[in-house]
């Protein structure tokens, strides 16, 4: 994860079916329940389709 320096944060990488799959997992962290971690976006990723069969 890229990070510029000026901002703090961290990233976690999940493997759901939606994202409000997700949402309702991160809202179970006890930081997130305490108030003390806030979720500022939730991003889908697609596969890179660099690594696989050429069409």
């Amino acid at each position: 994860m890229w990070n510029r320096g000026d901002i703090p944060g961290s990233g976690m990488m999940f493997e759901a079916g939606s994202d409000a799959d997700v949402r309702s997992h991160l809202a179970t962290l006890p930081l997130v329940k305490a108030g003390m971690m806030d979720i500022a976006a939730v991003v889908p990723l697609q596969p890179y389709p660099g690594f696989g069969p050429k069409r």
